[in-house]
């Protein structure tokens, strides 16, 4: 995503079936007839909203129920907790050419309908013939599905002679019909929209043909899932996906008139060019050969809870989240290309260095990158490589002054490190307590920090119902949290936990603008989420606070739906990419729907890896691998001089095409160096005796009692580097690999400041006492 600021700018994890088993061995579709300029769909009758009759026949899983009528075809109500929640469309209409005219075929008209209950499951039967006398069936079942609250449907269609179709809908469900109306708390359609009680397909976050998503181009859709849910209730649609299936989700329903919401399957398919997105009607039509059925595979989801988290967590229950991307790289090799890009690419100049290859990012003395470079010399079996590597590194790093150390930085996710690999621990801290306490005072009474626009630029807060969004808050929660992290500032601890907790106006609510630079406050965006996750996780690090923990887990489940589960094409890159917002530049273009941004999945990823630790039964490895994976394979390629190394703005997914600026290599590196199992960083906190410790590589083995912690640090340099421990009272007792050690001389105690800085090369056992 272009970016304009200063800076630049659970689950047994299954593989992904991506299409039904029988849909994928139909023979591709013969091309079919353009349809006349007049086609329109018929005057679409409301579904019935009487009562469905006691005598209804039920399929039930957990709390979820499919009341099906005996004499209707889509005659079904879903339960949900014993709430009547959706209904089916009970008089499906047919669309198909003959003699160059569209031609309707009404379900009404049925001379052979059955409905009959078979142990769990209910099958429907429908048939009818067409003015030609071509016998169309229809058939239907619904069963218990594999995860408690699913309901699994299998759809067949089947003509007896070829016919051209226009429309034919597979499933059609309306939550809210005759219950609780237009009115919903969140809705989502993964890929396209993240919504609370307002309407799709709004031009709130993108103007123009791209806000029309009812019924989008398949490769929008990150993976086949929409869901509704009002008052603690969701209904859900999930299926195989496959080209022949077009998505339609439109809430509220205005396509079908059902007063309620509308989600479902349509036949034929969407590609980006056989229909105008947001069209019912293709502009072609696809055949269907005579007797070669038509099979949809989908499954009805059902639960309570106060948002659509629920209905995303029992997606990844239901199907799994699919295989990493194919790992290309090793570890020798990812090193060769990343170095290529600190060291030959067109981001860096001399000593100096550009955040992405472009005119208008500017270079610049940065610290963060020795740190890249260093890890990169430190892995890579290159010895001349690592020799440039380290040269380099000592040569930019000169360029800045010793205190900005941890500050002065171009990559998108930053550690408090350079200081602890490269020496002036104490001035980075102290550096750390000022802006801590700076930060605090951006906040407002009430905890907020409200949206204003630029003088003389766009309002882009005029789509959203507030001047304030999650994400843009969360941005200056986590700076705080991470500053106070660093000094142990006790009133910057303090500060920055109440603002996390003034964070609970957001609770359960839709990740938000934070990507105000271009983007409107409204607009949902995985960058929150990421925010959000890792704020949320540094303040249950620090406090202990369990909802700070369970607020980590939803908002990083809010981020799910930007991550591509399903292969939007059949080329390499597309699973694990993300999509960065639902919406677009300034609300018109770029139009960022279907096109990801990988930089920002990464960001997400990183906040995925520090919330494993903390709980590490979540599907958060294997996400972050994935998201790695694939901006590594996204990056340009070692064979392009200029560019390699860097990963793409954008990557167009069809094209598999690289987008410019291309943007320096360390936000992959950071999420590489977790995915390689060599983290460039890490910080544990001691909460029961108020200790942070902070280390160039891996805390293990951590363990304490009143007055006493041990740990254990693995880091990467093979050269001596520091630690930094801050929360001290008194002068410790120092035991160093089980042998007593000074708190002088080599490490150093600041006794006003509470802080430790201890020297420490490879593998150490660290003991303090008091």
């Amino acid at each position: 995503m272009k970016m304009r600021t200063a800076l630049a700018r659970l689950l047994v994890l299954l593989p992904l079936a991506v299409t039904s088993l029988r849909g994928a061995e139909r023979a591709p579709a013969a091309p079919g007839e353009p349809l006349p300029a007049d086609a329109a769909l018929p005057k679409w009758p409301a579904p019935d909203l009487l009562p469905v009759p006691a005598d209804a026949y039920v399929v039930r899983s957990k709390n979820v129920e499919l009341v099906h009528a005996r004499d209707r075809l889509g005659g079904f109500i879903i339960r949900v907790a014993g709430e009547t929640i959706a209904r089916g469309e009970d008089r499906p209409q047919f669309g198909f050419l003959l003699g160059g005219q569209l031609r309707w075929l009404d379900s009404a008209k049925a001379n052979g309908l059955s409905v009959s209950q078979q142990g769990s499951s209910v099958a429907v039967r429908w048939g009818c013939e067409d003015e030609e006398g071509a016998r169309w069936e229809f058939q239907q079942r619904f069963s218990p599905g594999g995860v408690p609250g699913t309901i699994a449907l299998r759809t067949e269609l089947k003509v007896d002679r070829d016919r051209s179709v226009a429309f034919a809908p597979m499933v059609l469900i309306f939550p809210g019909a005759g219950t609780f109306g237009a009115a919903k708390g969140q809705g989502l359609f993964a890929g396209l929209e993240y919504l609370e009680n307002e309407p799709s397909s709004s031009e709130a976050d993108v103007i123009g043909p791209a806000s029309k998503r009812e019924v989008p181009d398949n490769l929008k859709i990150t993976f086949p899932l929409m869901a509704i849910e009002n008052e603690g209730h969701y209904v859900a649609l999930s299926w195989n996906p496959g080209p022949q299936w077009s998505a339609v989700f439109d809430s509220p329903d205005r396509l079908f008139g059902s007063h309620g919401h509308a989600i479902g399957l349509l036949f034929p398919g969407s590609d980006g060019h056989n229909r105008t997105e947001g069209d019912l009607l293709p502009r072609t039509t696809e055949l269907v050969k005579a007797n070669q059925p038509l099979v949809l595979e989908a499954t009805i989801m059902g639960g309570v809870g106060g948002s659509v988290v629920p209905a995303i967590q029992q997606y990844v229950a239901l199907r799994g989240l699919p295989p990493l991307p194919e790992a290309k790289m090793d570890l020798q090799d990812y090193a060769s290309l990343a170095a290529g890009g600190w060291l030959d690419s067109k981001i860096r100049e001399g000593n100096l260095f550009r955040h992405a290859a472009a005119p208008n990012f500017g270079p610049g003395p940065v610290a963060d990158v020795p740190v890249w470079m260093e890890w990169l010399a430190c892995q890579t079996q290159n010895s001349p490589l690592a020799a440039r590597l380290r040269e380099t590194a000592q040569s930019a790093l000169a360029q800045v002054a010793p205190a900005d150390w941890d500050r002065a930085a171009i990559g998108h996710v930053r550690y408090p490190v350079a200081s602890l690999v490269y020496g002036h621990v104490a001035e980075n801290a102290e550096r750390a307590r000022q802006a801590g306490r700076e930060l605090l005072t951006r906040f407002e009474s009430d905890g907020s920090i409200r949206y204003r626009a630029p003088q003389g630029g766009a309002d882009l807060s005029k789509t959203h119902y507030t001047n304030e969004a999650n994400g843009l808050t969360a941005r200056t929660v986590l700076d705080v949290l991470e500053a106070a992290a660093v000094s142990g500032d006790r009133a910057s601890l303090e500060g920055a936990l109440n603002r996390l907790r003034d964070l609970n106006k957001f609770r359960d609510g839709v990740p938000r603008g934070a990507q105000t630079w271009e983007c409107p406050l409204h607009t949902p965006d995985i960058l929150a989420s990421a925010l959000l996750v890792r704020a949320y996780t540094l303040g249950y690090e620090l406090s202990g606070e369990r909802d700070f923990l369970e607020q980590a887990r939803y908002w990083a489940w809010t981020g799910v739906p930007f991550v591509y589960l399903a292969d939007p094409t059949t080329q390499a890159v597309g699973r694990y990419s993300t999509i960065a917002v639902f919406g677009a530049t300034q609300w018109r273009a770029p139009v960022w729907l279907g096109l990801p941004v990988q930089w920002c999945g990464l960001v997400y990823a990183d906040a995925l890896y520090r919330l494993l630790r903390c709980d590490p039964d979540g599907p958060w490895k294997r996400l972050a691998d994935g998201i790695t994976r694939s901006g590594i394979e996204q990056s340009w390629p070692s064979s392009d001089a200029g560019f390699q190394g860097l990963l793409p703005d954008s990557f167009v997914l069809r094209a598999q095409k690289r987008n410019r600026p291309a943007i320096n290599p360390g936000t992959v590196e950071a999420c590489a160096a977790n995915l390689y199992e060599h983290p460039v960083y890490d910080f544990w906190c001691f909460r029961q005796n108020g200790l942070r410790v902070h280390a160039p590589g891996e805390i293990s083995q951590a363990k304490e009692k009143p007055g006493r912690v041990s740990f254990e640090i693995e880091n990467w340099l093979g050269r001596p580097c520091h630690a930094f421990i801050n929360g001290l009272t008194a002068k410790p007792q120092l035991r160093i690999n089980g042998k007593a050690a000074e708190c002088g001389g080599e490490n150093q105690f600041l006794e006003k400041e509470g802080w430790l800085i201890l020297e420490l090369q490879g593998k150490t056992q660290v003991e303090l006492s008091w």
